[in-house]
């Protein structure tokens, strides 16, 4: 599942939200804005749970310096989508975000715009307020709703948390011409 997460005023809020700091002292010149409470602890379960992370920003900030502060902190970020990327795929007569030109699953935002344009052009969005203290947990709860309603997406954290993967990957290694085995039998993982 791959989910992408606004930044001003959902990951970036102002002086009243609480915030934390992970960056290291030597680096906070370059990097001066404080994450919102919880958010470092959200993207690590998220990413555990098998999800890709995503930052998708009306700001025209840079890719590279966006990868580079998540990176920074520790947080897993698979890409980045900012206003100058989506212009370029999405044009300028669209929606301000469209999270299924690049295969995004759940987009969370503080924005009821956004969602509005969601419910207008058929793609998830989560609201969450700046003043939510909760916010973080209304994220995890959305998200195992979805993966267990998902075939797909559950069969992909089973085999994510039986280890499948690291077997397969081995198994196609150790005989590239076995390809009859996509999973190895010695598992005895079933998926619906």
């Amino acid at each position: 599942m791959r989910i992408s997460f606004d930044l001003d005023d959902t990951l970036i809020c102002g002086p009243s939200v609480p915030t934390e700091q992970h960056v290291r002292w030597w680096s906070r010149w370059r990097y001066p804005e404080r994450i919102r409470q919880g958010a470092r602890e959200l993207m690590k379960e998220l990413a555990r749970r098998g999800c890709q992370i995503w930052i998708y920003t009306s700001s025209d900030r840079p890719a590279d310096h966006l990868k580079s502060w998540f990176r920074s902190m520790r947080i897993p970020v698979d890409g980045v989508i900012n206003q100058t990327l989506h212009e370029r795929v999405i044009g300028l007569r669209g929606p301000s975000k469209y999270p299924p030109a690049f295969k995004i699953d759940l987009h969370i935002d503080d924005s009821l715009g956004v969602a509005m344009e969601g419910a207008d052009h058929q793609f998830n969005v989560l609201v969450i307020s700046p003043d939510d203290p909760h916010w973080a947990q209304r994220v995890l709860h959305e998200v195992d709703a979805r993966i267990q309603s998902n075939p797909h997406w559950r069969a992909q954290q089973l085999v994510k948390r039986s280890g499948l993967t690291k077997k397969w990957r081995k198994n196609q290694f150790l005989h590239p011409n076995n390809s009859s085995d996509i999973f190895p039998v010695e598992t005895g993982l079933m998926i619906p």
